[in-house]
């Protein structure tokens, strides 16, 4: 185990933060080297800052696998059944996670929808309001993303082009 994976479990180990003198103790390695690997984990989100100098476990990320708690779920062609662990970093998971996620995702919404109308009706707003925000600190995404798709797919580009200002001619000659 190298010493980022020591230092995860850690302070996924204890339950109040840990300066980096202390881990260093602990862990019996000098205290420069366990601050910059610290700084190196916070900035990739594996660990959060609590105050000045210490620091806790993410609850978000403790090591790379995630446990399936569905009956069993097929990923990359073999079965996984409940208990047992996907390694997060194989694309073919991380696309398995994600539609799950969405799916759950959309489940939720719509019996929320049907439940509580007011309470789906502020998640809406919220979600409006945050997509808003986004757009506004983000002006240059959807320029930048069709720079992309042009250059990657420039005959789908034309096709788009082509089908816009036939609808937009049509559109003007019908009124």
């Amino acid at each position: 185990m190298n010493t980022r994976e020591e230092i995860i479990n850690l302070l996924s180990k204890n339950k109040k933060p840990l300066g980096p003198k202390t881990i260093a103790l602990e862990l019996k390695k000098s205290s420069v080297n366990i601050r910059k690997i610290l700084s190196n984990l916070y900035k990739e989100g594996k660990i959060a800052r609590v105050g000045y100098g210490e620091y806790i476990s993410s609850v978000n990320v403790s090591d790379k696998s995630v446990n399936v708690s569905d009956k069993s779920v097929n990923v990359s062609g073999k079965s996984v059944n409940v208990g047992k662990s996907v390694n997060v970093e194989d694309p073919e998971a991380k696309k398995l996670i994600n539609k799950e996620i969405r799916k759950y995702r959309k489940a939720y919404l719509q019996k929320l929808k049907v439940n509580d109308p007011e309470a789906f009706a502020l998640v809406k707003k919220k979600r409006y309001e945050h997509l808003k925000r986004w757009r506004a600190r983000n002006p240059d995404y959807n320029k930048n993303w069709l720079k992309a798709y042009h250059k990657k797919y420039p005959e789908k580009f034309r096709e788009y082009q082509n089908r816009y200002w036939l609808k937009k001619a049509l559109t003007q000659a019908g009124s």
